[in-house]
């Protein structure tokens, strides 16, 4: 069977696999080549993929997953990888923090563009008739 991860960023992971098990708020569940189709929520949790003696990790956050034709198709809010539960782990909280101090420059710029253009509309009196 074969799987895909889709982000925000686009299209992430995709290869081949015998099974995954998938870890969600309400415990685990396999599905293995041949499954009927099911769709699953994860608000955070990971997917174990298995293809002969190779063992990944995806750990998602708010993941839509779909398995149909032997097609299981993750819709995540996050997603990474890695070749144990603990790397991939580690990776996603590195990409959580990356984030957050993007977001955090983000707004201590606007921050900074709005009191310019407060100040600027004061000195140019625009805003009085």
């Amino acid at each position: 069977m074969k799987f895909e991860v889709l982000t925000q960023q686009g299209k992430t992971y995709q290869d081949e696999i015998q099974y995954v098990v998938i870890k969600n708020q309400e415990g685990e569940l396999a599905i293995l080549e041949d499954h009927i189709p099911i769709i699953l929520y994860v608000l955070e949790g990971y997917l174990k993929f298995v293809q002969d003696k190779n063992i990944s990790y995806v750990v998602v956050e708010q993941a839509v997953i779909e398995f149909k034709d032997n097609l299981l198709t993750v819709l995540a809010l996050e997603a990474q990888i890695g070749q144990t539960l603990d790397k991939a782990n580690d990776a996603f909280n590195k990409m959580k923090k990356e984030k957050l101090e993007l977001t955090k420059k983000e707004n201590v710029d606007f921050s900074k563009q709005e009191r310019d253009l407060k100040e600027n509309i004061t000195k140019s009196k625009a805003g009085q008739l």
